[in-house]
């Protein structure tokens, strides 16, 4: 059996969702903001250690670059969640 659902309880979901579309899309920029920074952090260090390459050196450059790869992915991610929201919110 399906929960009567109030028009409140809709316009309530409709804001909750644009909320959470708003929130999504402000911290993607922020991580956009911080991958930019962080990118040219990385890309100094990279630099100051090029032609040292030992492992440990190489082992450095992975990581920074894992990391600006996972920020760039949860920056999109949040993208699409935000999308998503909004999209959803507007349909009901």
């Amino acid at each position: 059996m399906r929960k009567k659902v109030k028009v409140s309880d809709v316009q309530r979901l409709k804001e909750q969702l644009h909320q959470v579309s708003m929130e999504a899309k402000q911290a993607a920029g922020g991580l956009a903001g911080f991958k930019l920074r962080f990118t040219q952090h990385s890309q100094q260090v990279e630099s100051l250690i090029a032609g040292t390459a030992t492992g440990v050196d190489r082992d450095i450059s992975e990581i920074l670059d894992a990391a600006g790869k996972a920020v760039e992915q949860a920056a999109e991610a949040l993208e699409i969640a935000s999308a998503g929201c909004k999209s959803y919110a507007d349909q009901i």
